[in-house]
């Protein structure tokens, strides 16, 4: 199962969880302690660090002892610097001081004893302050890092119109406070890992002790720790890394950018996987179902839900079958065609150069290479462009006698009913689908779309996330998971957590049922 990944040792987990879970901290073959003489030190920190402009070092003599500091210009906050280790430094009157004293004069938030070369270099490139003394093989981490990055702002492809508006950013220790903020418990466990051999990305995973399945979590350590590449920054990478069937077109993995969703999906049993530098983050594992609901059904009220999601399924497979339904019908089936609408079709095909599947193909073509335009290009121009553009294209194309209205509404149709899925990777799998269903039309009309339907359930059915069927709960079917698939629930129903996550703690609501007196409203007696 694991045979493409391959163990690499400079990946390093970096929180105490991991020993807990049978994992440990090493260090990476060949790694050697950090000088203790000035002359090597310094010899060593030109092979590791020379040519790098924005390497700062600052040589102070505190109590007799030779000490230096060494940072990277642009990731230290640099107020921070000055009054919390500098100043300290400059006022200590000993003649003689231990490493393990400045730690008490030091004012910072976090300061942290490392001892090997790698160590001293991740903590330099992670924008922190590392204090080296001489005649110590030890040195000091000092967290007063302000790496760059952008504030907090809304959502952008994951809209809401109610409940929080906050998005993940690039910066990984916001994330993760984002979730805090929500989750107040120390059972909200996250544990990070080093990935990459020169970007040396922190990849955090993120559960909940007590309700997550611990071999779940530990298979997801697993997979991370046996990448070995050379970078790691996107989280679109890492999902292809550990995901499962890398072959499928269908998502393995549910990416996300809403705090909100993470938090109510922790709470579920699943678990979340973040990249330092990503707004994105995944969760597994991952199900059909999930990327037919939408971040909305949790804000409305239950009954408004029931309506939305049956729409939403709808218009999946509609968006999948509609073109291939349209040319079969016109090309092997037309017998199923009521007669009046069978004459108006026929009509509107008089003339047409290409046959029905011809021009399925090439209106499918023209409309995605709109959608794709309309992508690339700045914001304010791309919606002009894809919506002025297939009005114009469509209406010269029927005018040309190249395609008839029929198809164009066939098409136009399938568009917007790909445009009501929430999951914007899940659609671009229908996108591809689309076209497959429509050459089975055209070769064996709805024979070729049942063919291929069933090839198409059979692989949904053999999928797998993280050891957990893709087609959970319909296959294999559990009924009581059926409370938050087609429809939503009431809050007060939906008792216990998905069976197929096989959490540890089941049972996920307490509260009874909601009682109402005839005359006097709520019962407050009752406690």
């Amino acid at each position: 199962m694991f045979a493409r990944f391959r163990r690499v040792k400079s990946v390093q987990p970096t929180s105490s969880a991991m020993t807990a879970m049978g994992w440990s901290e090493t260090i990476a073959d060949g790694d050697v302690q950090i000088p203790d003489r000035s002359d090597v030190m310094r010899a060593w920190l030109d092979a590791e660090w020379g040519h790098c402009s924005d390497l700062q070092t600052r040589e102070l003599e505190v109590a007799g002892e030779n000490i230096t500091l060494v940072w990277l210009r642009g990731l230290v906050d640099l107020v921070r610097l000055e009054s919390g280790i500098l100043q300290p430094l400059a006022q200590v009157s000993r003649r003689r001081i231990q490493m393990n004293e400045l730690v008490s004069i030091l004012h910072t938030v976090n300061v942290r004893e490392i001892s090997t070369k790698s160590q001293f270099n991740a903590a330099v490139a992670d924008g922190q302050v590392v204090l080296w003394m001489r005649g110590k093989s030890q040195s000091l981490v000092l967290d007063v890092s302000d790496a760059p990055g952008r504030s907090i702002n809304k959502a952008e492809n994951e809209p809401t119109l109610e409940g929080p508006q906050e998005a993940f950013i690039e910066q990984l220790d916001k994330n993760l406070a984002l979730l805090r903020k929500r989750i107040r418990s120390p059972r909200l466990k996250a544990i990070s890992v080093r990935v990459g051999e020169y970007s040396n990305s922190t990849v955090c995973v993120v559960y909940i002790e007590g309700i997550a399945k611990p071999t779940l979590v530990q298979e997801a350590i697993h997979r991370i720790h046996n990448i070995s590449v050379d970078g790691l920054n996107d989280i679109n990478k890492l999902r292809e890394l550990i995901g499962d069937a890398p072959f499928t077109l269908f998502p393995t993995t549910e990416e996300t950018e809403r705090p909100d969703r993470v938090c109510g999906n922790l709470l579920q049993g699943r678990i979340a996987i973040m990249v330092d530098g990503s707004p994105n983050c995944l969760l597994v594992p991952a199900q059909f179902i999930h990327f037919l609901v939408a971040v909305d059904d949790y804000y409305f009220h239950y009954t408004l839900t029931l309506f939305i999601r049956m729409l939403r399924h709808v218009a999946y497979w509609t968006s999948l079958l509609l073109p291939a339904l349209y040319v079969a019908l016109l090309s092997y089936n037309q017998d199923l065609l009521p007669t009046p609408l069978l004459v108006t079709v026929a009509a509107q095909h008089r003339g047409i150069p290409f046959p029905t599947i011809i021009e399925a193909l090439l209106m499918l073509m023209v409309f995605e290479v709109l959608r794709e335009a309309g992508t690339r290009l700045p914001r304010a121009v791309g919606q002009s462009v894809s919506i002025v553009g297939t009005l114009i294209v469509g209406d010269s194309a029927v005018r040309a006698g190249l395609v008839s209205p029929g198809m164009v509404i066939v098409i136009a149709g399938t568009g917007v009913a790909s445009f009501a899925l929430p999951a914007y990777g899940f659609v671009n799998s229908s996108r591809l689908i689309q076209f497959a269903f429509v050459v089975a039309a055209g070769i064996c009309g709805l024979v070729g779309i049942l063919i291929l339907s069933l090839i198409l359930v059979t692989h949904l059915v053999s999928l797998r996330s993280f050891g957990v069927p893709y087609m959970a709960p319909i296959a294999p079917f559990s009924w009581s998971d059926m409370k938050d698939m087609f429809i939503r629930a009431p809050w007060f129903a939906m008792k216990r957590r998905p069976t197929h996550l096989e959490t540890v703690n089941e049972v996920s609501n307490r509260t009874p049922v909601p009682k109402q007196k005839k005359a006097s409203g709520w019962d407050l007696s009752e406690s």
